[in-house]
Order: structure tokens, then sequence, then C-alpha cells
């Protein structure tokens, strides 16, 4: 078919029937139903429509289906030509396999486009019927390959585009580039890949994201775009530009530049607001085997990007193989735990002037991370990005717990633990039943746990993350507010969260022997915080000096590598008998 009729905007098929492509000519129809006896001479076979028993099925179909299509295929049957000639019969089958598409597609059983079709009766100069009967296969094979080729067209048109932009995706992407590739071999390729990171830290933003987002993102992304171009949607707030041309670093820098200030807006969704910012990997002006390649290229690109948060980044073999030796890397990290290789030291936490163990914060490692030279936040962040953050949560949390069980019911040491939140937690609406359930399930006290969140972790205080902390400290749970100074909003948190536990970051306190200026930013911290009610740990000490100056301004709570570095739960067991008041 090559042109459809115009469908209503909110039709759910309007664009399948849109790309659906069906002609057929007389001549192949005839040799399909096998009406071998229809030679050239016979071509002056006739057609007769019997009106009485077509206008018996317009009142029956009428009533249960009144549609406009309905009504084009009730008068194309009844103007049905009366001559088989090639060209007229030719163009009026097409128009009809129209009309009974969509009314197929809109739940007409195909037996009654059958019924409608036989009133169209095909007669030999001489009674012949077998060629009547076998015009009735053909309407009937007719009627149920257009049916079924407009399934398939559905199917594969949902295999090939997004369903809410309705952009063509990586399939049609990669079949572009090696047709382009094998047709035209000497010529230039521009493919860039963006990925839209939605803006943490802004009190504006949802953690809730509509489905139209990506929409709206389209549509500010087409301006920026130069013409011609092709755009494809490769995931949710995922798209890939192509374009079949050079374009120079000059040009390239003003693209992107454009591409930028045309997302520095807040975007309005469903009474939501948004800022998304772009990400852009690039494979340009390189040579390609295929379309894999080239879209991988662009991918590592982006990777490449979004792990050393840079704007834009062109494709290089130096950046593959750095992303090759970053997947090796997830792979090790998504491996140790899954085989429970990761492990939980403490570092104590003393209690001044006395020095005397009074709890502990848990810290991961994992005995390959120093021959590999990564740290422990990497590890973090490597486990949210392989998606096994939530499951990390709690283990870390059961772990937790059951770490102080064993201090107190069998080594008799009344210390606490504190552990680390990650952001994405106060979220999670499951966490506080999670929490709860760790604490029954070891018969701990809920003072033996001290929750940490950072200060910059914090992603928006809004009704999610408001009742999660809600019902995490009236359960009887303390919060901590870790790398307290660090942050920009560090007034606003201390006002708006039930913080009991203030964490001075060793930034401000490792050099208070050495900078006034340190020792006073520290002092005045303190102050704040104790008029607020709240305690103050401060981390970082390391030697003596350090401490005298924070005994001096007498703050409570200190853990730094002056008292210990990190230990194996058993190591620290030790430590603590021998430096835990009785």
């Amino acid at each position: 078919m090559e042109h459809l009729p115009e469908l209503p905007e909110d039709d759910t098929y309007a664009p399948y029937l849109r790309s659906f492509n069906l002609h057929y000519s007389v001549e192949s129809l005839l040799h399909k139903a096998s009406l071998h006896q229809l030679n050239a001479h016979d071509l002056s076979q006739q057609f007769s429509v019997n009106l009485e028993q077509l206008e018996g099925y317009h009142h029956q179909y009428s009533q249960e289906q009144h549609t406009t299509s309905l009504e084009q295929l009730f008068i194309a049957v009844a103007s049905w030509p009366s001559f088989l000639e090639s060209n007229a019969l030719t163009e009026h089958i097409n128009t009809c396999i129209e009309y009974w598409i969509e009314i197929i597609t809109n739940g007409m059983p195909l037996v009654d486009v059958f019924n409608i079709l036989k009133c169209v009766s095909l007669h030999a100069p001489t009674p012949n019927q077998t060629i009547k009967t076998e015009w009735y296969f053909l309407l009937f094979d007719l009627i149920s390959e257009t049916a079924f080729t407009h399934q398939t067209s559905q199917v594969n048109y949902l295999m090939d585009h997004n369903p809410v932009t309705n952009l063509p995706n990586t399939n049609v992407l990669l079949r572009e580039i090696n047709s382009h590739i094998h047709s035209k071999p000497s010529s230039q390729l521009f493919l860039m890949t963006i990925r839209f990171l939605i803006e943490r830290g802004a009190v504006t933003i949802s953690p809730i994201m509509p489905i139209s987002l990506n929409i709206k993102i389209l549509e500010l992304l087409e301006t920026c775009l130069p013409k011609p171009h092709i755009t494809y949607q490769c995931g949710n707030m995922l798209f890939s530009i192509l374009i079949e041309r050079d374009i120079s670093d000059i040009q390239l820098g003003l693209l992107m530049a454009r591409i930028k200030g045309c997302f520095e807006q807040i975007i309005n969704i469903e009474n939501q607001v948004f800022l998304v910012s772009p990400v852009v990997g690039i494979a340009a002006n390189t040579l390609h085997t295929d379309g894999a390649s080239a879209y991988h290229q662009a991918r590592v690109a982006l990777s490449y990007a979004l792990i050393h948060h840079q704007d834009f980044v062109s494709y290089s073999p130096a950046i593959s193989d750095e992303i090759d030796n970053q997947k090796k890397l997830e792979l090790d990290v998504t491996s140790a735990f899954n085989n429970e290789d990761l492990e939980l030291y403490l570092q104590p936490i003393l209690g001044l002037p006395e020095e005397k163990c009074v709890g502990a914060e848990v810290l991961l490692r994992w005995p390959h991370a120093k021959s590999l030279g990564i740290y422990p936040n990497v590890m973090v962040e490597i486990i949210n990005k392989v998606g096994l953050g939530k499951m990390f949560t709690r283990w870390l949390i059961n772990s937790v717990c059951r770490l102080a069980d064993d201090l107190i019911t069998q080594h008799h040491l009344p210390i606490y633990l504190t552990l680390n939140l990650r952001a994405e937690d106060l979220y999670d609406i499951e966490l506080p039943q999670l929490i709860l359930q760790s604490i029954q399930f070891w018969k701990i006290n809920p003072k033996d746990i001290i929750l940490e969140i950072t200060e910059n972790g914090i992603l928006e205080e809004n009704e999610t993350t408001t009742n999660i902390i809600k019902k995490i400290t009236e359960s009887g749970i303390k919060l901590a507010l870790d790398d307290f100074g660090t942050g920009h909003s560090s007034m606003a948190r201390l006002r708006t969260i039930p913080i009991s536990l203030i964490k001075i970051d060793q930034s401000f306190v490792k050099r208070i022997n050495q900078s006034n200026e340190d020792f006073e930013i520290v002092k005045s911290m303190a102050s704040l915080a104790k008029s607020l009610g709240k305690d103050v740990l401060v981390e970082g000490i390391e030697n003596i000096e350090c401490l005298n100056l924070i005994n001096k301004i007498d703050i409570k709570k200190a853990q730094g590598f002056y008292f210990s570095k990190p230990m194996p739960f058993d190591e620290f067991v030790l430590w603590a008998k021998k430096n835990t008041a009785s």
C-alpha cells in the first residue's frame, strides 16, 4: 500500500499503519490463487456484485462497528469494476486493502471482511464453478495474507522503533551505517551518542522521571542539530545522531556548545521540573568495517566521558584500552562481591579526653584492591554502576548488625557501629523495614547502630527521603552527617534533617596544628553543632598536637590514624578489649 488514509492522532496503530507497505498486482494474485484457467483471452471475464446481500451486511456490521473505513469498504465493493482489467482491478483491490486492514485492526473478524468481499462474484462466459470457487479462495487468501503481513509489520516496527518517541532504534542505526559503508565506502560518517543525565544537588529535581521527558529532550535536541541528520533512540534518555558528512574540529566545538547551551534550562513536565545535562561520545571521520564497530566506538567514547565527567569525548584507541581495563575492573569487583571476597574493617572511634573506644566505623575493604590501585569509594561506585547497589546495601546492613551482635554478646564490648549509606538508599522505601528486620533478627538495640549519610550524598530533600529518614529515626536509630563542611548546604542539613552526630571532615582537622584558620573553622563548626544539641566527632587525628587542640575545644569524640588504622574484625576485638572503659 503506497498511500494510507490519515488516522486520528490518538490512534495507537497510526505509526504502524503509516509504515505498512503492501501492493499486489492482478497477475500475481491470479497466479497465487492457481487460477490457471484464466488466460489472456479470458480477461473479458466479468464481475458482478450482489447489492442486496451487500446491503444486508452493511446494516448488520455498521451496528457493530461504525467507522469511516468500514463505510469506504462497502462503497468500494459496491463500485467493483465490471471487467477483469489489470490496471483498474489492481488499483481497486489495493484501495480495498487499505480499508479492511484498518477495520481488522479495530477488531472486525476476518470472516466478516470475507463475507463483504464475497458479494463480488467472478463469472466466466460459460458456467465454470471452478473459477468461482478459486475466486473465493483468492479473496480469503488475500484477506488473511494482508492481515498477517500487517501484524508482522507491527511487530517489525516495534522491534525497530522506540514506543514513546517513534524514533528508529539501534537496530535501524546499524543497518543504516552498514548500507552507507557499502554504498559510499570512501565518504565520511559522523556519529555521536548522547546520554542525558538528571542533574543532582538541585532542590527542583524530582526522582520520578516521566516517560514524556524523552519527548521533550528530543524536541530540544532537534533544535541544536545541523541538517541533514538522522536521530535514533538507543535507550532511555540515550540518543544517537548520524550525519553523513565531515565535521571539522571547529564545527564540532560549536555544535557541542550549542547542545550544552540548549539544555541549560529547567524542563517542566507534568508539573515536575528537571535539569538534564548532555554527555556526548563521538565516532567521527573514522574508517569502519561495519555499523557495529562505528556504534561501539561512539559508546566507548561516551563511557569515557561519563567516567571522567567530561561533556564530550571523541573516540581514540587509547580511550578504548582504558575502557577495556575499566570493564575488567568492573568484572573483578562484581566477582568479588558475588563470591563474598569483600571484607568489613573497623576503625575505632574514641571518647575524649579518656581516649577509650566507644564505637567504630565500618569500612569496606577488598584484599586485591591495593594491588589494583583502587579505593573503597571506587568499589562502591562500581557496585552501583553494575546494578548491585541495592543488594550491596542489604548485605552491608545485615553484616553490620551481625558484627554488632558479636561485639556485644560474644565479646561484651559496649560499643556502637557506624556505617555509610549510599545516596540512592534514601530513595528506597523498603530501607527502614530492612534495617528494623536486621536489628530484630540479630537481637541488638537500635542505639548500637548509627547510619552515616554524606552531605553531598543527599540528592534531594523531598517527600520520599523525608519519610524514609523519619521512619528510620522513629525506630530509635541515630543518623550521623559525614564529611560535614564539605558540601554546599551544611547549615540547611542541620536544620531540616534529624541529625544526632556531626562528623567534621578530616580536610579541616589534619592541619589544625599548622593552620590557625583550620583550627578556627573546626572550633566554629563544633560550637555551632553543640549549640544545636548535636554530638561532634572529628576525623583525621594523626598526631598528638592535633589531639591536644581538639581536647582544648572540648570535642568528645575522634578517630584517626593516631589511634588506629582500620582493622579486620578479630584484630579490632583484641584492640578494643585493651582500649575500652571497663
